[in-house]
């Protein structure tokens, strides 16, 4: 009786100890792959603000051209190839024009190029 009863403790621990090994590396494997671990890439905002804004024709809609800080981009765009968005300058117009500028931006690639329109 003591015989079966030390058998099933031994067996009852070794399944335990398989059971918290598996556990163990199923949540090291999560963790290693996970988007939470691993920081989403973005675009550089003052990267993306002064692109834009060399990408703006300044004689057109405004009277004085606009500087980095009239720039007004989403926050945190993700590099994905294909990601589209608008980014918006913002400056001192005239009566025939607002002083605004929208421009349209896609991420090209994984690398984040971007092609601005």
């Amino acid at each position: 009786m003591t015989d079966q009863r030390s058998f099933a403790r031994t067996v009852i621990a070794l399944s335990l100890a398989v059971i918290a090994c598996c556990a163990l590396t199923f949540t090291i494997m999560l963790l290693a792959g996970s988007p939470a671990v691993q920081p989403q890439r973005v675009l550089d905002q003052e990267a993306l603000a002064r692109a834009v804004l060399n990408n703006v024709e300044t004689d057109a809609e405004f009277v004085k051209p606009p500087t980095i800080d009239d720039v007004s981009c989403p926050a945190s765009i993700p590099v994905e190839a294909g990601r589209e968005f608008e980014c918006k300058v913002v400056g001192v117009g005239d009566s025939n024009s607002s002083g605004r500028v929208w421009v349209k931006g896609k991420i090209e690639d994984d690398q984040g190029d971007v092609s601005l329109g």
